[in-house]
């Protein structure tokens, strides 16, 4: 799996926590909806974190040091 790839699919899943988040709260009632749906925010926001640290990892520095050049 190349870097993008994974960056890609790391988006894909923050994108369906959202979408799961926005469904808990609309779907639901009472007070376990925002409860679950905070749950799901934090969660994603930590995602969001990593695809931003996979973000600023440069390729070709990193293909330079697995080839050893």
């Amino acid at each position: 799996m190349t870097l993008n790839e994974c960056r890609n699919e790391l988006r894909s899943i923050i994108n369906e926590l959202r979408d799961i988040e926005w469904g808990v709260r609309r779907d639901f009632e009472g007070i376990g909806q925002d409860l679950c749906g905070n749950c799901i925010d934090k969660i994603a926001d930590k995602y969001d974190g990593v695809l931003a640290r996979l973000n600023r990892v440069d390729s070709n520095r990193l293909a330079d040091w697995i080839t050893g050049e």
